[in-house]
């Protein structure tokens, strides 16, 4: 099946400076709403199927003009996403890939892994297709810092513009520098109590969410030339990181803490000057929180020292993204939804 936009114009791989996606779901409805939504951004062709799929994917070939992103449902009558993804690696090793599902993404670390998918998007009940627009712009273009990317009217205040009050209001962002675990004690301990205060989150909660996204930034990303660990030590013969006591950072090392609310939403944010963390790193840890051990029947990751964090934050989140520019910068995004009874736990890794 193909579909045409609103506009009655069909959208075709040809005569467009537009970039290109290919949009494969089996429900009509959630088809042409992706379909309609991202037609005034991007040259869209939709199907129902994989077959139609692969023939859509095989006429791009043969013009020349190849899609920039593949998204697909990844449980199609008949076949499955994943079997597209191998089809479009194989034969435009350059697209993108993108994966929907209705079901738990814990369900399909490994494959995310093992066949390299770009992202993986929860199908819930409040699906965005703002979301699926933002997505696809960062894995297209590149441009993937920043949380005005999912709020697009929020007001960020960076510690130059700082004045004498620390609670953000509704739809606003404050901004600190961390250089210390000093300062990260303190300001944790602050902000969770103002989020309880505000939006009745749980203080245990947001204080793990911070303590995860800072140290991360803290005590994991900063290195010396010769690649040794600055401020944490490894444990011999074991896969344990221990961090070292009352850490002062180097200038260089210092980290962007920001904290927002917008309308139900709390927003922390975390970012280091060093782009040292990998996709590939990430998916491995939350690969050992999930696999078990066939004696035990224990996580085969319960002893990592530093792969417990990321699988908590994912169980706490609604939505988690990482944002990596290799050797550069990294910046964890961790949105919490204060009126979910059941968040539906979206993990978002892009890596430039």
């Amino acid at each position: 099946m193909k579909l045409t936009s609103e506009s009655g114009i069909q959208n075709n791989l040809f005569g467009d400076d537009k970039s290109r996606i290919l949009l494969v779901e089996d429900a009509e409805s959630i088809l042409i709403a992706m379909n309609d939504y991202l037609t005034n951004k991007f040259l869209v062709s939709a199907c129902n199927n994989m077959d139609s799929a692969v023939c859509e994917i095989d006429k791009s070939i043969e013009s020349g003009k190849f899609f920039d992103l593949v998204v697909s449902d990844i449980r199609l009558k008949e076949s499955s996403g994943f079997d597209l993804v191998r089809y479009v690696k194989e034969k435009s090793p350059r697209t993108r890939v993108a994966l929907i599902t209705a079901y738990e993404i814990n369900d399909f670390i490994n494959y995310i892994y093992d066949e390299s998918i770009d992202q993986v998007i929860t199908k819930h009940s409040n699906l965005s297709l703002h979301d699926i627009q933002v997505m696809a712009n960062k894995l297209i273009y590149g441009d993937i810092f920043g949380v005005d990317k999912y709020f697009p009217d929020i007001k960020v205040f960076f510690p130059s513009e700082m004045k004498n009050s620390i609670v953000p209001g509704n739809r606003q962002m404050f901004s600190l520098v961390l250089k210390s675990t000093e300062d990260k004690r303190y300001w944790m301990n602050i902000i969770a109590k103002m989020m309880y205060e505000k939006k009745k989150a749980p203080v245990s909660v947001i204080k793990l969410i911070l303590d995860e996204i800072i140290t991360n930034a803290m005590v994991r990303a900063p290195v010396h030339e010769d690649g040794d660990y600055k401020y944490q030590v490894k444990t011999a013969g074991a896969d344990i990181l221990k961090p070292l006591d009352n850490i002062v950072l180097d200038e260089e090392d210092f980290v962007l803490l920001q904290y927002g609310i917008y309308d139900d939403w709390i927003i922390l944010a975390c970012q280091d000057p060093h782009g040292t963390l990998r996709k590939k790193e990430i998916l491995y840890r939350l690969h050992r929180q999930l696999s078990k051990d066939p004696k035990t029947k224990l996580p085969i990751g319960i002893q990592d020292s530093h792969g417990r964090g990321i699988f908590l934050l994912r169980e706490h989140l609604t939505s988690l993204v990482f944002n990596i520019q290799k050797d550069k910068k990294t910046e964890v995004l961790a949105f919490y939804h204060t009126s979910e009874t059941q968040p539906y736990k979206n993990i978002s890794i892009y890596e430039i």
